[in-house]
């Protein structure tokens, strides 16, 4: 079961609903806060130009979630469409990455930015780097490993979401 390609495309479902309530909720456990077409839109064409500045400080953290996000995605995608090269891979990643600003845009939700999709679709390659590395490592064990280790991850942003939301924050 662990090694079975079904538990890697479930694996992968269950991790698109998350980056999904990642980018267009932000996270958000109170549906009263989730608010589209409230913000201002605006695209930042300029990658790099407009980071998010927090009391006079640039947030790195935010470009770093938008790297390690998409990581997940170069990892899983070559497991569940295994004929697909890494070209074909990493332009999916491209264009989810733009199908989210654009949705971000047409929402009015947070921010159409260039800077995310390029960070979006580099943490699609890392994905994509990483999965050769366990190739090379795990061989014929990398499905089950990648099953497992996604199991996990998953289930422990799944468990801290749903506390959040039973604790009302």
């Amino acid at each position: 079961m662990l090694a079975s390609k079904k538990t890697t495309q479930y694996v992968f479902y269950v991790y698109l609903l998350l980056l999904t309530w990642g980018i267009l909720f932000k996270f958000e456990t109170n549906p009263a806060f989730i608010r589209f077409f409230a913000a201002p839109r605006s695209v930042n064409w300029i990658p790099f130009s407009e980071p998010l500045i927090v009391n006079g400080k640039i947030v790195v953290a935010e470009m770093l979630f938008n790297l390690i996000f998409f990581i997940p995605l170069g990892i899983c995608l070559p497991l569940v469409k295994s004929k697909w090269s890494s070209w074909e891979i990493a332009g999916i990643g491209l264009l989810l990455s733009l199908f989210y600003e654009c949705l971000q845009y047409i929402l009015a939700i947070g921010a159409t930015d260039m800077t995310d999709l390029i960070l979006n679709t580099l943490g699609v390659c890392l994905g994509l780097l990483l999965y050769q590395l366990f190739r090379k490592v795990l061989k014929s064990q990398t499905r089950k490993w990648v099953n497992i280790i996604g199991m996990i991850v998953l289930g422990l942003a799944y468990l801290i979401l749903l506390l959040l939301i039973v604790i009302g924050v």
